[in-house]
């Protein structure tokens, strides 16, 4: 039938490609109608599980490839525009390009996420003390507590040597650390290579993030980090399920193979990257004292400890632990579990550009900010009205909504309430302390709900969860709308 359109009718095909949106949705439309006209064939052919398990993957399969379709078209379009100031046309090229490197990275870490605590059960050998429950979020906790160890290194070296360099060198230890991860045989041989990705993990993230910085203009503050969110959340969104298919299809280790050759590739698309002129920033490098000067202030401490924190906290806790772990007693397979997590990426894709606009427009961050820790709150305690998996694809949509509004609004934040900080240390400094303590969320979270879960139940460790959100929320809300700032002036006289 398409054939014979672009016979007939060549100026509705060239209409449809007219761009990359319209031709990929002019693909999809193709592939679901030759979908709709199989089923038939198939459901008198194969028992009604089946259709509906082959219908699940083909949609989900379908929209990641759809995904990685768009990323491929972006990474293409990332090249200097004719008739734009080169500048501005370099700087948009240079973050497309990092943009695709680190979509790769993210996406390799991302496959594990969905089975990630089953595959530690399987490994897992009595150990006097410690429950199985609490061994099964132990990787987890490892993993972010050496990113934050890693993360003020990876910001320093990021400064000094340029963020290309820095991204090279620090990379390759995660194709060694996924490839390990595949042939571990204990859980200590895993705990040793998750190790080792954990420390490519935190020099992409801080070295992206400063490198995205560096070629974004201040205007552009909110829409340049939606570009950085946008890679990691569409990894994530594409990683879950396409995860859980691999290890449904092929097990565990080949998946963790496979992120290893995902891996690799970024460190080829690091290579692309146009090199850096380094600039010294002025004063004194980062040390670890520097902490401490944020912390005194009272507005980056409100920042951090009532909407950083809780976001990494529900983050690990609620959807990298307590949703695999909940569906998987609810009979989930791993398959099933990333197409559910999936709600949770593709909300924040939906709508999180559309948030960053808006907060640039207006100019309050902190108000998207503080409604995101409320909706998340809120939606995660969903689990008391609605039991079982229903309730949990309530709670991942909720939050979901809420890291749409606070994920890139957080990040514009952390300049505005540290502007004598950043001039003092260097931005990517400041966001390395940043994401140090930020990540204290993420090593929390996990642990927490083992120890709430072990105790209590999942149940109650779901529930707990969303009273915290809920409580953080407000007080996020209390603090940056109805407590007025300080003028710049005054505060940087204070300090």
């Amino acid at each position: 039938m398409f054939a014979a359109v672009g016979l007939l009718l060549p100026s509705v095909l060239h209409l449809a490609g007219a761009t990359p949106l319209r031709a990929l949705t002019v693909v999809a439309a193709a592939m679901l109608a030759c979908g709709a006209g199989a089923l038939p064939r198939l459901a008198g052919l194969l028992p009604a599980e089946a259709v509906h398990g082959f219908l699940y993957d083909g949609a989900v399969l379908l929209v990641v490839c759809l995904l990685l379709a768009f990323e491929g078209l972006l990474l293409l379009a990332a090249r200097p525009i004719r008739g734009e100031a080169p500048p501005a046309s370099e700087s948009a090229s240079a973050v497309g390009r990092m943009r695709a490197a680190l979509f790769l990275f993210m996406l390799a870490e991302e496959l594990s996420r969905s089975f990630l605590p089953l595959y530690t059960r399987d490994l897992y050998a009595p150990v006097p003390g410690l429950s199985e429950t609490l061994m099964m979020g132990l990787p987890i906790g490892l993993f972010m507590f050496l990113v934050a160890v890693f993360t003020p290194f990876a910001g320093t070296w990021a400064d000094r040597f340029g963020g290309r360099r820095t991204l090279l060198i620090g990379t390759l230890p995660a194709v060694a650390g996924f490839a390990g991860t595949a042939m571990a045989g204990s859980l200590v041989e895993l705990l040793l290579w998750r190790s080792a990705c954990a420390l490519g993990y935190a020099v992409m993230f801080i070295g992206a993030q400063g490198f995205v910085a560096r070629h974004t203009p201040a205007d552009r503050r909110a829409r340049g980090m939606a570009q950085f969110v946008a890679a990691v959340i569409v990894a994530g969104l594409c990683g879950a399920p396409l995860g859980g298919i691999l290890a449904d299809q092929f097990g565990y280790r080949a998946t963790f193979a496979v992120s290893a050759l995902l891996a690799l590739a970024a460190v080829v698309a690091v290579t692309l990257l146009p090199a850096e002129r380094v600039e010294r920033v002025q004063g004194r490098p980062f040390r670890m004292g520097d902490a401490g000067a944020l912390l005194a202030n009272p507005r980056f401490l409100a920042l951090l400890m009532f909407s950083s924190v809780p976001t990494k906290l529900m983050l690990t806790g609620y959807l990298f632990y307590l949703v695999p772990v909940s569906l998987h007693a609810a009979g989930e397979t791993p398959a099933g579990i990333g197409r559910l997590m999936m709600t949770y990426g593709l909300i924040i894709v939906l709508l999180g550009p559309w948030v960053s606009r808006m907060a640039d427009r207006t100019g309050r961050h902190a108000l998207f900010a503080g409604l995101g820790g409320l909706v998340g709150g809120a939606g995660t305690l969903a689990i008391l009205q609605e039991q079982g998996v229903a309730g949990i694809l309530i709670g991942i949509a909720a939050l979901g909504v809420a890291h749409a509004f606070n994920n890139a609004t957080q990040l514009a934040l952390v300049p505005e309430v540290c502007r004598a900080d950043c001039a003092r240390m260097g931005e990517s400094s400041v966001f390395a302390v940043y994401r140090l303590l930020e990540r204290g969320g993420s090593v929390i979270g996990p642990l927490l709900a083992a120890a709430v879960a072990d105790r209590f139940g999942i149940q109650a460790a779901l529930v707990a969860l969303g009273v915290l959100g809920m409580l953080c929320g407000t007080a996020f809300c209390a603090v940056f709308l109805l407590i007025p700032s300080a003028s710049p002036t005054a505060g940087e006289a204070a300090r």
